[in-house]
């Protein structure tokens, strides 16, 4: 039987008003004699204050709630793991959940956040709840993406320009037909690195059309199947400018790592036969082979940002919204056809 505030004051001799002076430091005076009875008996009956009632009491339970699409994509278990320990420097705990794309689960993971009194809420890019579902949210909310929303603060990477320059290095290289593979456009995220890539091949004068681009699922998976349908000789998609893609933008490194296998696959040598950039910037990334060149947007960067803002919002009720954009910087690697440099490992 758990162990109550009333035991230990049973067992000091005092009320138990003087137990919670003691715990709370106040807010009226104790002895040293009575405050050294109070946590002997609290020491030998080993009682723990319940920590829940005590933040509802105080109005906060010092929690966070984080809605991620999807923790096992390696850029979004680094970003959860960045968001715990901001949020923990500041003393709070950080409550993860993932959504898998499921709409309604979406909503009812929200719920949970809501009815658990979470301080403040933070949704990432790939999760699609807005409108109706955060209207009814009394906690502060932090997207990390882009919305038109313009009453939830934002602090967003600047995906369409990190996704023109990184296809801008492959372009450097000598590439024009430069293949495109990306998660579903209605994902922020996603249509903004779409953009990027067919901005930047519109403006220099190369071939932009929708038989370069392979939409797929941001997985593995998603990646090996999309590649496999955009350079293979079966389909031939690419057929309309008369040879294959010679480079690929993959929107996410967790698709790349399916795309470098696919092209394993067919036999094409990277970079030698088809170049790859993505973007993520994953410490899975360097492990590839060979080494992957991504565009990295630094989650310790972008979840310290979003732990300030969010902090303000919770202490500061009613503050104006932000939009807050943070651009990547690029990691080269082998797959773009870089030269190593010397004595680089």
């Amino acid at each position: 039987m758990a162990v109550t505030r009333s035991d230990v004051a049973r067992a000091a001799g005092v009320s138990p008003a003087v137990v919670s002076y003691v715990l709370n430091n106040g807010p009226r005076p104790v002895s040293i004699i009575t405050r050294a009875r109070v946590l002997a008996a609290i020491d030998q009956l080993g009682y723990r204050p319940n920590a829940i009632a005590s933040a509802l009491r105080g109005g906060s339970t010092q929690t966070i709630g984080l809605l991620t699409p999807n923790r096992s994509n390696p850029f979004y278990g680094a970003l959860a793991e960045a968001v715990e320990r901001a949020f923990g420097d500041h003393g709070y705990l950080t409550l993860t959940a993932s959504t898998y794309g499921n709409r309604a689960g979406e909503e009812r993971l929200l719920q949970t956040f809501i009815d658990r009194k979470a301080d403040g809420l933070i949704i990432t890019s790939g999760v699609s709840l807005s409108g109706a579902p955060l209207s009814r949210v009394e906690q502060p909310v932090l997207v990390l993406e882009e919305r038109s929303d313009d009453r939830l603060s934002t602090v967003s990477m600047d995906d369409q320009l990190d996704a023109a320059r990184v296809v801008d290095h492959l372009q450097v290289h000598g590439h024009d037909l430069i293949g495109c593979v990306v998660g579903p456009p209605y994902v922020s995220s996603d249509g903004l690195r779409l953009a990027g890539w067919r901005e930047q091949q519109r403006r220099t004068g190369r071939p932009h059309g929708d038989g370069l681009v392979a939409l797929a699922e941001v997985s593995e998976e998603g990646g090996y199947q999309a590649t496999g349908l955009l350079l293979s000789e079966h389909g031939r998609p690419w057929a309309v400018y008369g040879r294959r893609p010679t480079a690929l933008f993959v929107a996410s490194d967790v698709q790349a790592f399916g795309a470098l296998h696919a092209c394993w696959e067919l036999g094409l040598r990277v970079p030698d036969d088809v170049a790859v950039v993505s973007m993520g910037g994953t410490r899975a990334a360097r492990y590839t082979i060979p080494p992957l060149t991504t565009m990295r947007q630094d989650v310790e960067y972008l979840a310290r940002a979003a732990a300030a803002r969010l902090l303000k919002d919770i202490r500061q009720p009613g503050s104006q919204a932000t939009h807050g954009r943070l651009t990547g910087n690029l990691v080269v690697g082998r797959t773009c056809g870089c030269r190593p440099v010397p004595g680089d490992s």
